[in-house]
Formats: structure tokens, C-alpha cells, sequence
């Protein structure tokens, strides 16, 4: 009589012929077999491996130099409208001579930090916190520094236009059209809604800059009357002239723009002034005369919270010129950004 084979026999044969099957069924092409995955992966060491791990590293690496690039670009200060394309252009995409070429351009706007524009903004806002102080604005050290300001920012303009007549002569064609779409995007994007008064009309710009100095320096009743007189006789808080200076400094960014795209622009043809003044120190002189009417309502302590708020500042350079959108608040009584909240 024939011994029943062991289980284990019976079990290990099966398996010898399950898997030679499925070998089969592999070599037959049928569908629902999956490919060996040890066949078909590249090996770790592989030509093919190598070139996408060269690749992710390149990759990496050009994002990294673009992410510094831009923050470069962000560090950047102008006095000119022509800031908006030249501070643009570190956002956009420029290849290795591209960015040496604005790189050396902007190296040499303001080599010479005695002598640039923040430099005497500083010395103005010195002189006008000590006048606060004082209770009385020196107007001889104020004039002084008017004119400095002056001389400094045009001559600023003049060194923006050629960098930025570098940088126009660095793109082609296509570039500076597309440059000039990616900043007026973007600027359009940041742009502030006008704003409306309670009834959905007009805002009323005495009564908003009234309300805010009355919170920022504590001014009591008898005050409020005093300094609302005050901001009733600047005709820069109407409604329809703040709009007016809004479309203006919005149509001088479109006309930037679109001259900016044409290839026989030329940036010295342009007007680059920032903020449409009649001279760069407008605002400021403006500013100084509200200041000094502002002195004799305020008792001490209130005097010394609008020095130590001028001194903070004059510790932001930027706020007065590229770092504002066109059109928006500048540093004089009928700006909404004259006297903002105090920290």
C-alpha cells in the first residue's frame, strides 16, 4: 500500500507550480500583470538616477539664488518713480548678466550716503523734532534743509533714470512688456480703495485727520475746535482734491509703464518726481508750517508726544518716498498718513 506524501511535500510542489504559472501568464502579455519592480527601476548609481538628482539640485539652487535676489531687490531705496520698474525687476525673471548689470546700476545710486536724500531728510526731521521740543521751529535750519533735500533727490532722479535706462537696454522686447504688466499688476493688486464717509459719499478729510490727532494727543475740547480751524483752512484735505492727486500720481505710474515697453524709451524723458510736488521738499515745508501752528494749542505733554511720534518717524526714510503707493499719504497736514495711530 502507497504512504500518503507528507503535507509539507504537497504544499512546496503547489507552490512550484503556482509560481511557474504565473511566469507563464508574465511572459503571455496578458493585461493585470504588473512589471517587476526590480526590473524596471534605474538603479541608485544609474546615468538616469545622477541626471534627476542633478536636475533637483539645479532646480533648488536657482530658486534659492531668486528668493535672495528678490530680498536684495527689497532693500533697495529710491526717491524716483522709476523705483517701481527698478525694484520690480528683482522679482522678475532675469538671467546671470541681467541681474549684474541692474546689481551695478543700483550699486550706484547712492554710493555716497552723506550726500543722498535720506541723509537730509534726517537732518530735517532732527531740526523739527528739536523746534517741537523747543516749542518754536528754527525756519533758517529748516530752509537749510529744505534745500538739501532738494539738491538730493533730483539729483537722485537723474542717477535713477540712467539705472533705469540700464535696465531697459538689458531686456528685450518681450521682457520690458512683460516687466511693465508685472508691476502694474502688482501695484494695482496693493492699491487702496478710496476711501467713502458714513453716508457712502465723500469722505470728510478734516473730520477723519481731526479725529485721529484728538486720540493720538489727547486734545481736549477747547483743542479740537483750535486745531479742526486749522485743518479746515488746508484746501489739500478736499475730498475732490485728494482724488485729483490720486488720478494724477495713477496716470503718471500708466504713463511710466507704457513708455517703459516702447523701444525708444528713454527715462530722462519721463517724469520721475514721486508724488507730483512742485519740489521734493513741498510736503515737508508744508508739514513744518501746519507743525508750528500746531505748537501754541498744545500744552507740554502733549508736545512731547508729537516729538518722540516725529522721531519714530523720521526712523522710516522709506514711508516718504518709494515705499508709497502713487498717489497715497505723504508727510504734510493734508496727507492721511500725517498722523497715524502712535505705538
Amino acid at each position: 500500500m502507497n504512504e500518503r506524501p507528507p503535507v509539507t511535500f504537497v504544499c512546496a510542489a503547489l507552490t512550484l507550480v503556482l509560481a511557474g504559472a504565473a511566469a507563464c501568464d508574465k511572459g503571455s502579455g496578458e493585461e493585470g500583470t504588473a512589471p517587476s519592480a526590480t526590473a524596471s527601476a534605474p538603479s541608485a548609481s544609474s546615468p538616469e538616477a545622477n541626471a534627476s538628482a542633478s536636475a533637483a539640485a539645479a532646480a533648488a539652487a536657482a530658486s534659492a539664488s531668486a528668493r535672495a535676489f528678490a530680498l536684495k531687490g527689497n532693500s533697495r531705496h529710491h526717491v524716483g518713480l522709476a523705483g517701481v520698474l527698478l525694484r520690480g525687476a528683482y522679482e522678475f525673471s532675469l538671467n546671470a548678466d541681467q541681474r549684474a548689470s541692474l546689481d551695478k546700476a543700483e550699486d550706484q545710486l547712492y554710493a555716497d550716503a552723506a550726500s543722498s536724500p535720506w541723509t537730509a531728510l534726517k537732518s530735517f526731521n532732527t531740526d523739527l523734532v528739536t523746534g517741537i521740543r523747543a516749542d518754536k521751529l528754527d525756519n533758517a535750519k529748516l530752509k537749510t534743509d529744505y534745500d538739501a533735500v532738494d539738491k538730493a533727490v533730483q539729483a537722485g532722479e537723474a542717477r535713477e533714470a540712467d539705472a533705469l535706462n540700464t535696465l531697459h537696454a538689458a531686456l528685450d522686447a518681450t521682457q520690458r512688456q512683460a516687466l511693465a504688466d508685472q508691476v502694474r499688476a502688482r501695484r494695482l493688486g496693493h492699491e487702496r480703495k478710496s476711501p467713502v464717509g458714513a453716508d457712502g459719499g465723500a469722505p470728510d478729510h478734516v473730520k477723519m485727520r481731526l479725529v485721529r490727532m484728538t486720540a493720538d494727543l489727547a486734545l481736549d475740547d477747547a483743542q479740537q475746535k483750535s486745531v479742526g480751524a486749522l485743518l479746515a483752512k488746508d484746501p489739500t484735505l478736499n475730498a475732490a482734491a485728494v482724488q485729483a492727486k490720486r488720478d494724477a500720481a495713477h496716470k503718471q505710474l500708466d504713463t511710466l509703464l507704457t513708455e517703459f515697453a516702447k523701444d525708444d524709451f528713454d527715462a530722462k524723458k519721463v517724469d520721475l518726481s514721486q508724488g507730483g510736488t512742485k519740489t521734493p521738499h513741498e510736503s515737508m515745508e508744508r508739514h513744518a508750517t501746519f507743525t508750528s501752528q500746531l505748537l501754541p494749542i498744545l500744552h507740554p505733554d502733549q508736545r512731547e508726544k508729537l516729538a518722540l511720534h516725529t522721531e519714530r518717524m523720521g526712523a522710516r526714510p522709506g514711508r516718504y518716498f518709494d515705499e508709497m503707493e502713487p498717489g497715497s499719504p505723504g508727510i504734510g497736514p493734508e496727507e492721511e498718513g500725517a498722523f497715524p495711530r502712535m505705538r
